[in-house]
């Protein structure tokens, strides 16, 4: 599941900086209607960084007996 955190992290925030800097579409904003608004791929990628957090490790204090 970390992995599906990586991608959607890269793809979303690739995606809209992409769009923004270049004006082209790039990963998951390429498969996207035309009239869907820029801010779509900043939102896959929060969602992305959501899901890293979730399925990180939790190191600290967790090893301790």
């Amino acid at each position: 599941m970390l992995w599906v955190g990586i991608v959607l992290a890269v793809q979303g925030f690739g995606s809209f900086l992409t769009e923004r800097a270049w004006d082209t579409e790039f990963g998951v904003t390429a498969l996207l209607p035309d009239s869907t608004p820029s801010w779509v791929g900043l939102l896959v990628g929060v969602v992305g960084l959501a899901v890293i957090a979730m399925t990180a490790p939790r190191s600290r204090g967790s090893a301790r007996d």
